[in-house]
């Protein structure tokens, strides 16, 4: 007797890090994923295709991708109004808006510089958690948003600088990216009904995005489809559409799953793995400063992951 219920007491425990185990392999799954639309946005905007455009048809695409899942699984996409303001404000935050502000201060600063900016996204929304008490104060997990942040700035840092003064204004505005994402993630959590599925509001959200996009896409006259033999950038366009498929299935995954603070944590692995793609994709080369930030990106993953006692 005494045997069973030891068995049933270790049943949740083994539960609980199981369903950790799973969070973390699609956390590593997305951020590893998400690192490709990095050399595949360089491959398609210099192969020619307008940046609206692009961003219209990778986001249209992947709906399209996740709406054709949800149809073989027969799951139906909501259109109450719930869900519609679900998808359009996650959209919005995720896609939408910094894809577009990307576009507006792409010329005003290096590429590092806002690339820098990015990495602010877990720490805001860990800020915005709290704020809205959404999760609790975890000395271990803020120790490992902290060593996650070290492990990219040892990346972007020793070459990123401001020729000119005068962009401080501009690094101001970018942080708004950051902001906005985090902003999403919060939005996911909060506002993603709990009778919907990932694949279903994965793909309403992005054919808002799309909605939203292409107004942007019109007025710029930046009109384009695929034309003749395939190339490069057509290639990169249909890479770009199955990667936000499944990022954006896997953003609400884990964010059903683990909250969005852990989710936020796939801006590190994102950035990183852009590195690596790049490495693998373009042929780029990077300093030894890459290797010290995997460390320290692993072990900031390790305390984020571990659940450690709450302050109260």
């Amino acid at each position: 007797m005494r045997a069973e219920e030891a068995t049933r007491a270790r049943e949740p425990a083994a539960t609980s890090r199981g369903h950790r185990l799973v969070s973390f392999i699609l956390l590593i799954v997305c951020g590893g994923t998400f690192g490709l639309i990095f050399s595949a946005n360089k491959i398609a905007v210099t192969g020619g295709i307008p940046f609206f455009a692009y961003v219209f048809w990778q986001t249209l695409g992947a709906g399209l991708v996740l709406l054709l899942f949800a149809a073989l699984l027969r799951r139906r996409p909501r259109l109450g109004w719930p869900y519609l303001r679900a998808y359009f404000v996650i959209g919005f935050f995720t896609l939408a808006f910094p894809f577009v502000l990307l576009a507006f201060i792409a010329p005003k600063l290096p590429a590092g510089v806002i690339s820098l900016g990015g990495t602010l996204s877990p720490t805001i929304t860990y800020v915005l958690a709290l704020a809205l008490a959404m999760d609790r104060f975890r000395w271990l997990r803020v120790g490992g948003i902290l060593l996650g942040l070290a492990g990219v700035l040892l990346v972007v840092l020793p070459e990123t600088s401001l020729p000119d003064p005068d962009m401080a204004g501009w690094v101001l505005l970018s942080l708004l990216v950051p902001v906005s994402y985090a902003s999403g993630t919060i939005a996911a959590a909060r506002l993603a009904p709990a009778d919907g599925d990932s694949l279903t509001m994965g793909s309403g959200l992005l054919f808002a995005s799309a909605v939203m996009v292409f107004p942007f896409m019109a007025g710029s006259g930046q009109w384009w489809f695929f034309s003749g033999p395939m190339s490069d950038s057509d290639w990169a366009q249909v890479g770009a559409v199955l990667i936000n498929a499944a990022f954006f299935y896997l953003l609400l995954e884990i964010v059903r799953r683990a909250g969005p603070v852990f989710f936020s944590t796939q801006n590190y692995v994102a950035t990183l793995a852009g590195i690596g793609w790049g490495i693998l994709i373009l042929a780029e080369s990077h300093s030894v400063y890459i290797w010290g930030a995997l460390a320290l990106l692993f072990a900031g993953l390790f305390l984020v992951t571990r659940r450690g006692p709450a302050s109260t």
